[in-house]
């Protein structure tokens, strides 16, 4: 399809050539162009030929010739991406109830969203169309949601129809120098133990461009009553997802598994530059440093408010906010408490505090005379919004005090006004 244009920038080179909102961009150079990625790549050329068809649907040319200063101005609209086509029995978006932020519910299987934004793929939907795109735009890394190497296993869990290996376009890929981080999410009972073990050595195979593989527990909500029966992972397990990682290169634990292991995290050095740190892997770590950078920062600010502060966060990581909250209070004296909040929104299986809803903190939270709240950002989207919907400035107006909201990396924080 085409590229629609949503908007243009004034001071652009684009609309000084004609290019207006609404015209639609058939090719650049004789590229065809159908999304935000074929915008970037074919327009990094010197002169661009631009066929368009303007609103009335008159075909157009436009022949532009760039500066290298002012930007081609060209706002295409917002991308809609390609969805899972898998059947997965673990899929969170399977046991989430109605009624919360539209985008919860869309199942993201989009190879162009992996490469912008590191999101995670099963490359089961690709056409050797896409694979030679990939290729040809260099679209390099992308992040592979593997589970399994074990072909039958993996149609198992994946419950797609077709032919697939996941092996197989592992190298494909690999041998066309894509480079690949990689995402095993664990199913106890379907690919722990020795499948575990037999994925992670075809993983780390020389004949594959692998940057990292990341291990995940499984998320379980409350509402899987319909669905395959699965376990969450336990403290034993994790003990043993440890043990089983530390044999293998370029393999990380989820924080998530070293706190059901009770165990201590690894140093900086260990997850070298965080390669997985949108999947949970080495947040707390990069958190506590950069507290340590930060907090005298952090407590001068604070003590300027004379505010008490009650940290708020999900049960798992209860005990690890609490050391810093006591680190506060040698310098702040009995100023600093934290609150667990329990998850019964999605079931009390569910600990980690970025699946925390509005409604779960205002139905458990007391909040005390002369005390602000603090959250982290991971409980909100983007635009400002939990889970359920609701906006930090009605959280914060329902709580009837001051919002801090904390960056998860706490590398900067800020008031809701």
């Amino acid at each position: 399809m085409p590229l629609k244009i949503a908007s243009v920038n004034k001071d652009g080179l684009a609309v000084k050539y004609g290019l207006r909102v609404g015209d639609t961009i058939i090719s650049i150079n004789n590229q065809s162009v159908e999304d935000f990625l074929d915008l970037q790549f074919h327009s990094a050329e010197e002169v661009l030929s631009i066929n368009f068809k303007d609103n009335s649907g008159d075909l157009k040319q436009a022949e532009i010739h760039q500066n290298w200063e002012t930007p081609l101005g060209i706002e295409p609209v917002v991308h809609k991406c390609r969805t899972c086509t898998n059947d997965c029995i673990f899929c969170f978006v399977d046991q989430i109830p109605t009624g919360l932020r539209k985008t919860l519910y869309i199942k993201d299987d989009d190879y162009r969203l992996s490469f912008t934004f590191g999101n995670y793929i099963t490359l089961t939907n690709l056409s050797p169309k896409d694979y030679d795109r990939i290729i040809h735009q260099k679209l390099s890394p992308l992040y592979i949601s593997v589970h399994t190497t074990n072909p039958l296993l993996h149609k198992r869990m994946f419950r797609y129809k077709q032919n697939f290996n996941i092996m197989e376009k592992l190298k494909f890929l690999s041998d066309n120098r894509i480079e690949l981080h990689t995402q095993i999410v664990i199913v106890p009972g379907w690919n722990d133990g020795n499948e575990l073990e037999s994925s992670l050595k075809d993983l780390i195979s020389p004949d594959l461009n692998i940057l990292s593989i990341g291990i995940v527990p499984v998320g379980i909500t409350k509402y899987r009553k319909s669905l395959t029966k699965i376990s969450k992972v336990s403290s034993e397990l994790a003990e043993q997802l440890l043990e089983i990682s530390q044999k293998y290169p370029r393999t990380y634990c989820s924080d998530e598994i070293y706190l059901l292991a009770d165990r201590e995290l690894p140093n900086q050095v260990f997850y070298n530059y965080y390669p997985q740190l949108e999947n949970g892997i080495g947040m707390l770590r990069l958190f506590s440093a950069n507290w340590k950078k930060n907090k005298e920062k952090f407590i001068s600010e604070i003590k300027k408010n004379d505010k008490k502060l009650v940290f708020v966060t999900g049960k798992l990581a209860f005990n690890f906010i609490s050391e810093i909250a006591s680190e506060m209070n040698q310098v702040y004296p009995d100023k600093i408490r934290v609150f667990p909040v329990i998850n019964k929104f999605f079931g009390k299986t569910v600990t980690v505090t970025g699946l925390l809803t509005a409604s779960d903190i205002l139905h458990q939270l007391s909040v005390e005379k002369n005390e602000t709240v603090v959250i982290s950002s991971n409980v909100f989207n983007d635009d400002g919004y939990t889970l359920d919907n609701v906006h930090k400035k009605k959280l914060k107006y329902k709580l009837k005090t001051n919002l801090l909201i904390v960056d998860e990396e706490f590398f900067n924080w800020e008031f809701v006004n």
